[in-house]
Protein backbone atom coordinates (compact mmCIF):
# COMPACT_ATOMS: atom_id res chain seq x y z
CA UNK A 1 0.00 0.00 0.00
CA UNK A 2 1.40 3.09 -0.85
CA UNK A 3 1.73 6.21 1.35
CA UNK A 4 -0.15 9.09 1.29
CA UNK A 5 2.29 11.38 1.60
CA UNK A 6 3.99 10.23 -1.76
CA UNK A 7 0.69 10.57 -3.37
CA UNK A 8 0.16 14.02 -2.51
CA UNK A 9 3.68 15.01 -3.41
CA UNK A 10 3.07 12.90 -7.28
CA UNK A 11 -0.35 14.75 -7.81
CA UNK A 12 1.72 18.90 -6.83
CA UNK A 13 4.51 17.84 -9.59
CA UNK A 14 1.37 16.74 -12.01
CA UNK A 15 0.00 19.86 -11.63
CA UNK A 16 3.38 21.83 -11.83
CA UNK A 17 3.13 19.97 -15.49
CA UNK A 18 0.64 21.13 -16.56
CA UNK A 19 0.94 25.07 -15.87
CA UNK A 20 4.05 24.57 -17.45
CA UNK A 21 2.83 23.28 -20.81
CA UNK A 22 0.37 25.99 -21.23
CA UNK A 23 1.92 28.22 -24.22
CA UNK A 24 2.68 31.79 -22.67
CA UNK A 25 1.69 33.61 -25.90
CA UNK A 26 -1.74 32.57 -26.10
CA UNK A 27 -2.36 33.45 -22.62
CA UNK A 28 -1.17 36.54 -23.37
CA UNK A 29 -3.44 37.17 -26.61
CA UNK A 30 -6.24 35.96 -24.57
CA UNK A 31 -5.77 38.28 -21.53
CA UNK A 32 -5.72 40.82 -24.15
CA UNK A 33 -9.00 40.35 -26.09
CA UNK A 34 -10.51 40.30 -23.04
CA UNK A 35 -9.17 43.81 -22.28
CA UNK A 36 -10.59 44.82 -25.54
CA UNK A 37 -13.72 43.21 -25.45
CA UNK A 38 -13.98 44.90 -21.77
CA UNK A 39 -13.82 48.01 -23.30
CA UNK A 40 -15.59 47.95 -26.20
CA UNK A 41 -18.49 47.27 -24.24
CA UNK A 42 -18.01 49.98 -21.90
CA UNK A 43 -17.60 52.43 -24.92
CA UNK A 44 -20.84 50.82 -25.89
CA UNK A 45 -22.23 51.56 -22.47
CA UNK A 46 -21.25 54.50 -22.57
CA UNK A 47 -22.34 55.25 -25.56
CA UNK A 48 -25.67 54.36 -25.04
CA UNK A 49 -26.13 56.35 -21.30
CA UNK A 50 -25.06 59.52 -23.46
CA UNK A 51 -27.60 59.05 -26.33
CA UNK A 52 -30.49 58.32 -23.29
CA UNK A 53 -29.56 61.28 -21.63
CA UNK A 54 -29.65 63.48 -24.76
CA UNK A 55 -32.87 62.00 -25.43
CA UNK A 56 -33.94 62.87 -22.40
CA UNK A 57 -33.07 66.64 -22.68
CA UNK A 58 -35.29 67.17 -25.75
CA UNK A 59 -37.82 65.52 -24.71
CA UNK A 60 -38.00 67.33 -21.67
CA UNK A 61 -38.11 70.58 -23.46
CA UNK A 62 -39.68 69.73 -26.39
CA UNK A 63 -42.76 67.47 -24.68
CA UNK A 64 -42.05 64.52 -26.48
CA UNK A 65 -41.58 61.19 -25.08
CA UNK A 66 -43.94 62.00 -22.44
CA UNK A 67 -47.12 61.34 -21.14
CA UNK A 68 -49.20 64.14 -20.33
CA UNK A 69 -49.26 63.47 -16.41
CA UNK A 70 -45.40 64.12 -16.95
CA UNK A 71 -45.68 67.24 -18.64
CA UNK A 72 -48.41 68.74 -16.16
CA UNK A 73 -46.20 67.77 -13.31
CA UNK A 74 -43.27 69.51 -15.30
CA UNK A 75 -46.03 72.68 -15.79
CA UNK A 76 -46.55 72.64 -11.99
CA UNK A 77 -43.29 72.00 -10.89
CA UNK A 78 -42.20 75.30 -12.67
CA UNK A 79 -44.88 77.14 -11.48
CA UNK A 80 -43.52 76.40 -8.12
CA UNK A 81 -40.33 77.54 -8.80
CA UNK A 82 -41.88 80.90 -10.33
CA UNK A 83 -43.80 81.08 -7.37
CA UNK A 84 -40.95 80.74 -5.20
CA UNK A 85 -39.03 83.52 -7.37
CA UNK A 86 -41.61 85.60 -7.00
CA UNK A 87 -41.29 85.24 -3.17
CA UNK A 88 -37.88 85.59 -3.26
CA UNK A 89 -38.13 88.98 -4.99
CA UNK A 90 -40.71 90.31 -2.49
CA UNK A 91 -38.73 89.27 0.50
CA UNK A 92 -35.80 91.10 -0.97
CA UNK A 93 -38.01 94.51 -1.83
CA UNK A 94 -39.27 94.38 1.48
CA UNK A 95 -35.80 94.36 2.76
CA UNK A 96 -34.97 97.14 0.85
CA UNK A 97 -37.76 99.45 2.16
CA UNK A 98 -36.85 102.09 4.92
CA UNK A 99 -38.38 101.82 8.29
CA UNK A 100 -41.91 102.30 8.69
CA UNK A 101 -40.85 105.57 11.28
CA UNK A 102 -38.35 107.19 8.36
CA UNK A 103 -40.83 106.85 5.66
CA UNK A 104 -43.39 108.38 8.41
CA UNK A 105 -40.69 111.62 9.04
CA UNK A 106 -40.59 111.55 5.07
CA UNK A 107 -44.31 111.81 4.47
CA UNK A 108 -44.61 114.93 6.99
CA UNK A 109 -41.56 116.86 5.97
CA UNK A 110 -42.82 116.36 2.19
CA UNK A 111 -46.27 117.74 3.11
CA UNK A 112 -45.06 120.40 5.25
CA UNK A 113 -42.96 121.68 2.18
CA UNK A 114 -45.90 121.30 -0.06
CA UNK A 115 -48.11 123.88 3.16
CA UNK A 116 -44.77 126.24 3.16
CA UNK A 117 -44.98 126.63 -0.97
CA UNK A 118 -48.12 127.14 -0.96
CA UNK A 119 -49.01 129.55 1.62
CA UNK A 120 -45.93 131.91 -0.09
CA UNK A 121 -47.57 131.86 -2.95
CA UNK A 122 -50.78 132.67 -1.81
CA UNK A 123 -49.26 135.75 0.07
CA UNK A 124 -47.45 136.38 -2.88
CA UNK A 125 -50.39 136.57 -4.96
CA UNK A 126 -52.17 138.66 -2.77
CA UNK A 127 -50.00 141.30 -2.07
CA UNK A 128 -49.79 141.23 -6.29
CA UNK A 129 -53.06 141.78 -5.85
CA UNK A 130 -53.50 144.12 -3.43
CA UNK A 131 -50.77 146.25 -5.33
CA UNK A 132 -52.44 145.87 -9.06
CA UNK A 133 -55.85 147.46 -7.57
CA UNK A 134 -59.05 145.58 -6.93
CA UNK A 135 -62.42 144.91 -5.23
CA UNK A 136 -61.92 142.62 -1.72
CA UNK A 137 -64.24 140.66 -0.64
CA UNK A 138 -66.17 141.29 2.72
CA UNK A 139 -64.27 143.82 5.43
CA UNK A 140 -60.88 142.94 4.42
CA UNK A 141 -57.92 145.17 5.21
CA UNK A 142 -54.28 144.58 4.35
CA UNK A 143 -52.52 145.84 7.35
CA UNK A 144 -52.74 146.95 11.12
CA UNK A 145 -53.55 150.45 10.52
CA UNK A 146 -56.42 149.77 8.83
CA UNK A 147 -57.51 147.72 10.86
CA UNK A 148 -57.68 149.78 13.40
CA UNK A 149 -59.44 152.07 11.43
CA UNK A 150 -61.92 149.58 10.88
CA UNK A 151 -62.15 149.04 14.19
CA UNK A 152 -62.84 152.84 15.21
CA UNK A 153 -65.44 153.06 12.52
CA UNK A 154 -67.54 150.24 13.57
CA UNK A 155 -67.86 151.46 17.22
CA UNK A 156 -68.61 154.76 16.04
CA UNK A 157 -71.48 153.22 13.79
CA UNK A 158 -72.57 150.71 15.99
CA UNK A 159 -73.31 152.47 19.34
CA UNK A 160 -76.01 154.23 20.57
CA UNK A 161 -77.04 157.83 19.67
CA UNK A 162 -75.47 160.02 16.84
CA UNK A 163 -72.30 160.43 15.41
CA UNK A 164 -70.29 163.40 13.68
CA UNK A 165 -68.91 163.18 10.35
CA UNK A 166 -66.52 165.73 8.00
CA UNK A 167 -68.04 166.50 4.66
CA UNK A 168 -65.26 168.04 1.95
CA UNK A 169 -67.21 170.58 -0.04
CA UNK A 170 -65.96 171.89 -3.35
CA UNK A 171 -65.62 176.14 -2.62
CA UNK A 172 -64.13 177.43 -6.26
CA UNK A 173 -60.31 174.94 -6.59
CA UNK A 174 -60.35 174.39 -2.70
CA UNK A 175 -62.79 172.36 -0.11
CA UNK A 176 -64.33 173.63 2.75
CA UNK A 177 -64.46 171.06 6.27
CA UNK A 178 -68.03 170.58 7.49
CA UNK A 179 -69.43 168.87 10.41
CA UNK A 180 -72.27 166.63 10.70
CA UNK A 181 -74.17 164.88 13.03
CA UNK A 182 -76.70 162.39 12.49
CA UNK A 183 -78.18 159.03 13.67
CA UNK A 184 -76.06 156.01 14.03
CA UNK A 185 -76.88 153.24 12.14
CA UNK A 186 -75.31 150.71 9.98
CA UNK A 187 -72.28 151.43 8.17
CA UNK A 188 -73.88 151.30 4.50
CA UNK A 189 -77.32 153.52 5.98
CA UNK A 190 -74.49 156.00 7.12
CA UNK A 191 -72.84 156.19 3.95
CA UNK A 192 -75.94 156.27 2.29
CA UNK A 193 -77.18 159.53 4.85
CA UNK A 194 -73.90 161.23 4.35
CA UNK A 195 -73.54 161.28 0.75
CA UNK A 196 -76.82 162.47 0.38
CA UNK A 197 -75.51 165.66 2.97
CA UNK A 198 -73.17 166.30 0.64
CA UNK A 199 -75.04 166.47 -2.55
CA UNK A 200 -77.48 168.80 -1.23
CA UNK A 201 -74.68 170.91 -0.52
CA UNK A 202 -73.82 170.71 -3.48
CA UNK A 203 -77.39 171.30 -4.84
CA UNK A 204 -77.54 174.58 -2.65
CA UNK A 205 -74.30 176.05 -4.47
CA UNK A 206 -76.23 174.88 -7.65
CA UNK A 207 -73.33 172.70 -8.83
CA UNK A 208 -75.89 169.60 -9.05
CA UNK A 209 -79.18 169.25 -10.12
CA UNK A 210 -81.71 168.70 -7.82
CA UNK A 211 -82.57 165.57 -9.42
CA UNK A 212 -79.55 163.77 -8.55
CA UNK A 213 -79.80 161.45 -5.90
CA UNK A 214 -77.96 157.94 -4.19
CA UNK A 215 -80.13 155.06 -5.24
CA UNK A 216 -78.19 152.65 -3.87
CA UNK A 217 -74.69 151.47 -1.93
CA UNK A 218 -72.65 148.71 -1.49
CA UNK A 219 -68.85 148.27 -0.18
CA UNK A 220 -66.68 145.54 0.10
CA UNK A 221 -63.53 145.20 1.55
CA UNK A 222 -61.79 149.11 0.44
CA UNK A 223 -63.98 149.46 -2.58
CA UNK A 224 -67.14 151.26 -2.17
CA UNK A 225 -70.04 151.35 -5.10
CA UNK A 226 -72.30 154.24 -5.23
CA UNK A 227 -75.30 154.02 -7.99
CA UNK A 228 -76.78 157.51 -8.53
CA UNK A 229 -79.87 158.62 -11.22
CA UNK A 230 -79.23 159.78 -13.91
CA UNK A 231 -78.84 163.45 -13.19
CA UNK A 232 -75.55 162.65 -11.54
CA UNK A 233 -74.22 162.31 -14.85
CA UNK A 234 -75.71 164.90 -16.91
CA UNK A 235 -74.84 167.27 -14.17
CA UNK A 236 -71.56 166.22 -14.60
CA UNK A 237 -70.89 167.13 -17.93
CA UNK A 238 -72.85 171.00 -17.44
CA UNK A 239 -69.87 171.71 -14.89
CA UNK A 240 -67.42 170.32 -17.43
CA UNK A 241 -63.98 168.75 -16.86
CA UNK A 242 -62.35 170.33 -13.94
CA UNK A 243 -65.28 170.96 -11.82
CA UNK A 244 -66.87 167.79 -12.45
CA UNK A 245 -63.32 166.27 -11.26
CA UNK A 246 -63.46 168.65 -8.38
CA UNK A 247 -67.01 167.15 -7.44
CA UNK A 248 -66.20 163.80 -7.62
CA UNK A 249 -62.91 164.41 -5.62
CA UNK A 250 -64.85 166.32 -2.84
CA UNK A 251 -67.28 163.18 -2.31
CA UNK A 252 -64.10 160.15 -2.49
CA UNK A 253 -62.44 162.45 0.30
CA UNK A 254 -65.71 162.52 2.40
CA UNK A 255 -66.19 158.38 2.11
CA UNK A 256 -62.13 157.83 2.55
CA UNK A 257 -61.71 159.89 5.53
CA UNK A 258 -65.12 159.03 7.09
CA UNK A 259 -65.65 154.98 6.08
CA UNK A 260 -62.51 153.19 6.63
CA UNK A 261 -60.77 151.57 5.26
CA UNK A 262 -62.55 152.69 2.11
CA UNK A 263 -60.32 154.14 -0.54
CA UNK A 264 -61.90 153.82 -4.10
CA UNK A 265 -65.24 154.92 -4.91
CA UNK A 266 -67.09 152.87 -8.68
CA UNK A 267 -70.13 154.87 -9.50
CA UNK A 268 -72.89 153.38 -11.44
CA UNK A 269 -75.57 155.29 -13.14
CA UNK A 270 -79.14 153.39 -12.80
CA UNK A 271 -78.41 150.15 -11.50
CA UNK A 272 -75.44 149.91 -14.15
CA UNK A 273 -72.27 150.70 -14.94
CA UNK A 274 -71.57 153.99 -16.86
CA UNK A 275 -69.72 154.10 -20.23
CA UNK A 276 -68.96 158.17 -19.81
CA UNK A 277 -65.53 159.04 -19.76
CA UNK A 278 -65.93 162.91 -20.10
CA UNK A 279 -66.00 165.13 -18.30
CA UNK A 280 -65.35 162.56 -15.64
CA UNK A 281 -64.37 159.35 -16.70
CA UNK A 282 -66.79 157.13 -14.59
CA UNK A 283 -65.86 153.54 -15.81
CA UNK A 284 -63.03 153.47 -13.79
CA UNK A 285 -63.17 153.87 -9.81
CA UNK A 286 -61.96 156.72 -8.38
CA UNK A 287 -58.91 156.89 -5.91
CA UNK A 288 -57.40 159.38 -3.37
CA UNK A 289 -53.31 158.64 -3.09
Amino acid sequence: MRDPEERTRHFIIRKKKEEENFDEPSVKRTSVQQRDNTSHEGKRVREEERENLREGFFARYSGKGKADDDISDDHSRGNRDDYYEDDEFEEEDDSNKAPLLVRIFAWIALLAIFFVCGYLGANYFFNWADKKGGPRIGNVVGNGTEAARVSVGANSSNGSGNVKYNLYIPDGTTFTEREIEIKKGMVEEDIEKVASVYIDGLKETKMLDNNVSVINVFRSGDWLYLDMTGAFSSSLKTLGKDKAAIVITGLVRTMKDNFPPIKKVKFYIDGKESGEKTPADLTRPWEIN
